[in-house]
This record gives C-alpha cells, sequence and structure tokens, in this order.
C-alpha cells in the first residue's frame, strides 16, 4: 500500500506550507484538495496553475489524485434542477483538465443528492448520464473518476458499496472506479470486507480516517483492524488521509506528523518512516 495525506487541512496556508512539509516527509504524493483561495477550480488564473505545477516539480513530488470542493460549492449531478447539473459538468470538467495538467489520473467525484421528497430513480438517473459524459471525456485525457459514499443524511443515491457497484456497471466505462471512506463506510454499518466483496477489481481508493475524518487513534474506530483487513484483501493502492476536522486547521504540520506516528506504530509500511 502508498500512503498519502490530502491538502484539504492546509486551506488556510499558502500551498508551499504543504509542500515544504511533505518534502520534509516520508511522502511523495498527495492528494491536491481543489478549492478556493489555493485554486479556485471556477475561475483561476493560468499562471497559478502553471506556478504549482513548478512548486510541486521544485519538490520531487507528485499529484496522486485531485478531489475538487464538493460541499461548500453546489456540485450536484442528482439534483432535479438542470442547470446545477450542467454546471457541475463544466466544474468537474475543468478538475480533469487540471489533473490532466498536472500529471495525475485520478479526480474523485462526489455525486450529490436529488430531492428527498422526489423518487431517487430520478437522482440516480442524473447521476448516469452526468457520469457517463464526464467519463467519456475523462478517458480520452487518460483520467480516472473516483466515486465516493456518502451518508444518507446528505445523498439517496449512493451510501453502499452495492450502490458504488450498480453505478459503475450502469455507468459502463472503465475508468470509473469505487473507493471507501472508513468514516463514511462505519456510519453504513459495513466494513472493509463489504467493499471488496462488491467492487473486487473496481476498488481504486481508500480514505483512512477515524470517526468524523480525523487522525487514526484520535477517536474510537478500530483503525487497526481496518488496516489489516485492507491487507488481508490483498489491496495494493493507495490510502489517503482526509482530514476536515478543524483541529487540525491551525496546526496542520502537526496533524501530518500525527498520521506519521501512527503508521509507524501500527503498520509495517514504509521501512523509511522508521528513521
Amino acid at each position: 500500500m502508498k500512503w498519502i495525506p490530502m491538502t484539504l487541512h492546509y486551506l488556510r496556508f499558502s500551498p508551499e506550507k504543504f509542500l515544504d512539509k511533505l518534502k520534509d516527509s516520508p511522502f511523495d504524493s498527495f492528494d491536491l484538495y481543489m478549492s478556493a483561495p489555493q485554486l479556485n477550480a471556477f475561475d483561476y488564473p493560468l499562471g497559478d496553475l502553471i506556478a504549482l505545477d513548478r512548486e510541486i516539480q521544485k519538490r520531487d513530488l507528485t499529484v496522486y489524485a485531485i478531489t475538487p470542493e464538493n460541499c461548500t460549492y453546489p456540485c450536484n449531478f442528482a439534483t432535479q434542477n438542470r442547470e446545477t447539473r450542467e454546471s457541475s459538468l463544466r466544474y468537474y470538467q475543468r478538475a480533469v483538465d487540471t489533473a490532466e495538467y498536472l500529471g495525475c489520473h485520478n479526480v474523485q467525484i462526489s455525486i450529490g443528492f436529488g430531492y428527498f421528497d422526489a423518487p431517487r430513480e430520478e437522482a440516480w438517473d442524473n447521476v448516469k448520464n452526468s457520469l457517463q459524459l464526464l467519463a467519456e471525456y475523462s478517458k480520452k485525457k487518460k483520467v480516472n473518476l473516483f466515486l465516493e459514499e456518502c451518508k444518507d443524511t446528505t445523498t439517496q443515491v449512493l451510501n453502499y458499496s452495492e450502490d458504488i457497484k450498480e453505478m459503475i456497471d450502469q455507468v459502463g466505462f472503465d475508468n470509473v472506479l469505487g473507493m471507501v471512506d472508513t468514516d463514511q463506510m462505519t456510519f453504513a454499518g459495513q466494513s472493509i470486507d463489504d467493499y471488496f466483496n462488491s467492487l473486487g477489481e473496481k476498488m481504486g481508493y481508500v480514505h483512512f480516517n477515524d470517526r468524523g475524518h480525523t487522525v487514526p487513534g484520535h477517536e474510537d474506530f478500530p483503525m487497526k483492524k481496518y488496516y489489516e483487513d485492507l491487507k488481508r484483501n490483498n489491496y495494493g493502492g493507495v490510502c489517503c488521509f482526509e482530514l476536515t476536522d478543524r483541529r487540525y486547521y491551525e496546526d496542520p504540520d502537526k496533524a501530518v506528523d500525527q498520521c506519521i506516528e501512527w503508521l509507524v506504530k501500527n503498520t509495517d509500511e514504509y521501512k523509511g518512516y522508521r528513521n
């Protein structure tokens, strides 16, 4: 397995702070949380993208995945509102183009929600149709799309591993993959095994977080068991620390150090971690 951090909890700092931290850490890649003010997907200046790419290359780092902001911004493939769906397609198209420029081959997609007082089938079909368009576009760019589940308080479309598998099958493009977020997974009462049983080779990515998207060991999830479950299923892909809890916003470097500390104590990954 390969381990990487996400940049989300660095949003109150310049991109250079995060890149400098990674340069002096065991990590050589990361998940870029694409959001204002660092990189506004709606309207970033071209010079900012070029400058970011230079800074990444200067430190011999790579971008493994891009996660466009999809909670604060109105990005929604499921909604009955056509204008919002079309705007969301343009938004994710911009993310795919950005990924291609940065040499990144993966973009995470959060599919949004339909009106809770409307039939689920409407929202499902809206997502499927939008993803088919984006997947066809992304395939030419050699970019994969990772579909993430959400809690049933957020959406009625993708809540379980079985939902992700069904959506992947219906979309019908081989660059659409599934993923698991351990926080969402536990909320839904599912397990690592459930995801591998549902997705098999379509398991593309892991968000490895404790309760509330915190550093492993900071809350009450059995994170070591989750790690062992991943190994038992022969997962050889990438695990990302997606830290969204505001406790990490003032000192994001410390949170990265705490993730490394957890890995050293609980895993046999990366001998360099023990230096």
